[in-house]
């Protein structure tokens, strides 16, 4: 099948908007677009949650792309996507190498607070992922809100210069494309998963959470190649999360 990757001359921006997730799902809405907003008010998180926008300098970006189902495990997907966010950070602010990382499945943090997370949404047909890929990015700030300040914090430590949002997007655009391509070369998906777990929040960390209605404790081994995350139990068993749970918390 023919794959629709993002095309840097389907961007678009917006002043506001509801959600550039939902923005961009729209049918009129061709494959291969992104969007950026300025302002989002009603932003999408995972599940329930919504996401906030944090300061005077946050990204809120989507994009839209096709995939064969055939070929492509979404749990994966959403940690390559991760993992591309990163990689255009480190690109950008090379000293953030020292303190931010990936928070498996699809966060990104600065030391133990969230400075970005992404939402992956798809739709499968015929053998066929139609995807949205939804990325929140906290760049600067003033304030953090009271409630968010144990949680959350900001990629920089001052206000982005003149043309670095736009250029960042570009870049971004890029990065997550070429992570969709690695995800069809099953040698590179080994050696990008190397990279992701040697830039893990929770690498070697003990971790406990809810696993067939049970609460486990364990610590991290890795992410396997369908994007799971292996945990060694303190029983001596070897178990695989496809993802979070509410009461998922490192020890």
């Amino acid at each position: 099948m023919e794959y629709r990757l993002l095309k840097s001359e389907l961007g678009h921006r917006l002043p506001t908007v509801t959600s550039t997730n939902e923005w961009i799902r729209d049918v009129s809405i061709p494959f291969g677009s992104w969007v950026i907003a300025d302002e989002q008010t009603a932003g999408k998180g995972r599940g329930q949650n919504v996401w906030q926008s944090l300061g005077e300098d946050p990204l809120i970006f989507s994009g839209k792309i096709r995939l064969s189902a055939a070929e492509i495990s979404l749990p994966l997907l959403s940690i390559f996507v991760s993992s591309a966010v990163l990689k255009t950070i480190f690109h950008f602010f090379p000293e953030r190498e020292e303190d931010t990382t990936v928070k498996w499945p699809n966060d990104i943090y600065r030391g133990d607070k969230k400075v970005g997370g992404i939402l992956v949404q798809s739709e499968f047909a015929n053998g066929i992922f139609d995807v949205v890929i939804g990325i929140g990015l906290n760049f600067f700030g003033n304030t953090i809100p009271d409630a968010l300040k144990d949680k959350a914090t900001f990629l920089c430590d001052s206000a982005l210069e003149e043309g670095v949002l736009e250029r960042f997007v570009n870049q971004l655009v890029v990065d997550l494309n070429q992570a969709v391509i690695s995800l069809l070369d099953q040698g590179q998906v080994l050696k990008d998963l190397v990279w992701i777990e040697d830039h893990s929040l929770l690498k070697h960390k003990v971790i406990e959470t809810e696993w067939q209605s049970r609460m486990v404790r364990g610590r991290v081994l890795g992410i396997d190649e369908l994007g799971f995350l292996l945990i060694m139990t303190e029983t001596g068993e070897k178990i695989e999360l496809m993802d979070t749970s509410p009461k998922f918390r490192i020890i």
